[in-house]
Formats: structure tokens, sequence, C-alpha cells
């Protein structure tokens, strides 16, 4: 008896990160198998030609290649996306704040919010270029407004699903508004927060390379245009994969910062799963 249940718990506690260890390689390697397959299949048939999809290896060696033009592109699109994603959530946050304390804000800043956001990212460009000019300034925008909108609805959704027993309790301590929001609503809205900064991470890159599209020397979104006027399907690939990448790494990165400020979520998340 005793050595039967001795053995219970250590396989339990084998299993568990075995699984963690699947579930992490598990994309990983779906990502890995489909690019193989890729690159058999097309040499087997040699369809598609490669003028229309290169072989994923040609587009990984060109991109060893030419890393240095593609890092010094990258890094511009990168600062645009960074400085417009800190402004745009930094607003949402505030007028989330704003809108707990008072609805008339929320009634105000929601319709003129989805109005912008309504707007395709293409169309709304070359008036933002047209009023801040043809630097760094319009593709800012274009980051913030993209950054902005998804931040401002979870933010306000976080911050009012709260647990009705915590706000009568602070109610009966007589807490200010300003206490219930740091103590309650504020921890209670994290997961929502960096739900949304899953989505706004990718959205603000996105933003800033479809902003270079229009007169930009420089840029992922720039070189985009130029493998594509060019022809040179071999670099159109080539920025794909780094912005891929790019974008892949932030939302990892966003993912790893909330389970070290959120870890009662995580946990909570593994327990559903199982």
């Amino acid at each position: 008896m005793t050595d039967a249940s001795t053995r219970l718990p250590a396989a339990a506690t084998t299993g568990a990160p075995r699984r963690g260890l699947l579930h992490r390689s598990l994309p990983v390697l779906l990502i890995a198998g489909f690019f193989l397959s890729w690159e058999v299949i097309q040499r087997a048939t040699g369809y598609p030609p490669d003028f229309i999809a290169p072989l994923p290896s040609s587009v990984v060696v060109y991109t060893g290649l030419k890393f240095r033009l593609l890092m010094e592109n990258l890094l511009v699109t990168v600062i645009e996306a960074t400085i417009g994603f800190v402004i745009g959530n930094v607003l949402a946050v505030g007028l989330a704040i704003l809108s707990v304390f008072s609805k008339n804000v929320e009634r105000a800043i929601m319709p003129f919010a989805l109005a912008v956001r309504s707007i395709p990212i293409i169309a709304i460009t070359p008036v933002l270029v047209f009023l801040l000019g043809m630097g760094l300034e319009s593709k800012i925008a274009v980051a913030v407004i993209v950054s902005f909108f998804p931040t401002l609805v979870n933010m306000i959704v976080g911050l009012k699903t709260v647990d009705r027993r915590l706000l009568e309790l602070l109610f009966v301590f007589n807490a200010s508004k300003w206490e219930t929001l740091v103590r309650v609503r504020l921890p209670s809205s994290m997961p929502s927060f960096f739900a949304a900064m899953k989505i706004a991470v990718p959205s603000a890159f996105l933003g800033a390379a479809v902003a270079e599209w229009i007169n930009a020397s420089s840029g992922i979104g720039y070189l985009i245009i130029v493998s594509t006027y060019q022809f040179n399907t071999v670099m159109l690939y080539s920025t794909m994969l780094i912005s891929t990448l790019v974008s892949g790494l932030a939302y990892f990165a966003v993912g790893r910062l909330e389970g070290v400020l959120v870890p009662w979520q995580k946990h909570l998340t593994e327990h559903l799963e199982e």
C-alpha cells in the first residue's frame, strides 16, 4: 500500500511537465511541419513556381544574406510602432479609468472611437500624411489608432466586470472611488488589459508598416512596396517572415509579462484546461 501510494503522485508530477512541454512545443512543430511539407512538395512538383512563391529554404538564405538591410528597416518600423503603441495605450487606459468615474465620458468617447476604428487603415493613412506630413508622425498616428481601440474596449469591460461583493465590502468601509479603483477595479481588469495587449502589439506593428506604404524611404512597409514593384518575391517573403517573427516575439513577451504580473490568471487557465 505504501509503495503504490507513493507511485501515483510521482506519475502525476512527471506527467504535468510533459504536458506543459508538449503544449509549448506543439505550435513550433506544426509550423515546422508546414514549411517542411511546402519545401518537399514544391521541389517534387515544381508548383507553385519560384517567381510566385519561393522555397522556404531560399527565403531563409536570403534573409541571412540581407540581414543587415532587413534589421535597419525593421528598426524604423519597430520605433514607430512602439511609440504609437505606448501613446495609444496610455490614452486608452486613461479614458477607460475616466469612464468609470463618469458615464458621460464613456458615452462621449465610444461612438467617436468606434467611428475612427471603422475606417480602413489604408484609407485613413493618406489623410494623416496630409495632416501630419511624411515623417514619423503619420506612421506613429496610425499605430496609435489601431492600438487604441482594443485596449479602450477591453479596459472598460475589465474595470466594470468586478465581483459585486468586493464593491459592497469597500462601500461598507466607506472607501472612495479612487481606493475602489486601485484596490479592486485595476487588479480585476488585468486579464482584460493583457488580452488587449496581445491584440494591440501586432496591430501597432502592422499599422506602422501599412503607413510606410505611402511616401516612406525606410521601414518594413517600404521594403514590401519596393519588392512588389521590383517583383522580387524572395525579398517580399523575407519581409513577411521578419514581420511575423517580430509580432510573434512581441506577443510571447506580453504573455510572459502577464504570467509574472497576473499569475492567478495563468493558474486558473491551466486548471480549466485540465
